[in-house]
């Protein structure tokens, strides 16, 4: 493959990575998804309107985020810096790993032995896919995109898991 080629190649590459973390950024804030207002719904012509006779819905909540207001507001003030937003996601990291390291302490006592077993395994299984979920998205010739995108990843594991920790917590045995 000429030199021209793989430029346009690698071109391509990073141009579709960062459509897609653009897209990962944009549902993955919170504050994005409070500032969007519910789209009217346009009558076809000659059609009756059926929210006449209906009950006004309130608009859906907005989804809870993953991540601290903290984080948001970090990432929100990096605009698109990537070691900006490295550090953001780094601090988010260790504050997520340290609630779940103190929830997970919580967890263990409260199970039986079978539970506390399957806990522990599944625990070692999600940190497996997440380590190696995170390599697989790396990409060496990706750009400053690709470690950033493999860092959100990870970080993205790490709140869901920390999400799950926290409803073992919530329904643990007394």
């Amino acid at each position: 493959m000429s030199l021209a080629r793989q430029s346009f190649a690698t071109f391509l590459t990073n141009l579709a990575a960062t459509g897609a973390f653009c897209a990962v950024l944009l549902f993955a804030t919170q504050a994005l998804a409070a500032e969007a207002a519910p789209q009217a719904v346009i009558a076809q012509p000659g059609a009756e309107p059926a929210a006449n006779n209906a009950e006004p819905q309130d608009p859906a909540p907005p989804a809870e985020s993953l991540f601290s207001q903290t984080y948001q507001a970090c990432m929100d003030e990096a605009a698109g810096t990537t070691t900006a937003m490295q550090d953001c996601m780094a601090a988010e990291q260790e504050r997520l790993e340290t609630r779940m390291a103190a929830q997970r302490n919580r967890v263990a006592p409260t199970l039986n032995p079978e539970r506390a077993k399957a806990f522990t395994e599944a625990l070692g299984a999600w940190d497996t896919l997440r380590k190696s979920g995170s390599l697989a998205m790396y990409d060496p010739d990706g750009g400053t995109l690709s470690p950033l995108m493999a860092s959100l990843w990870y970080l993205e594991q790490t709140a869901r898991m920390a999400r799950w920790v926290d409803g073992m917590l919530e329904n643990a045995e007394p």
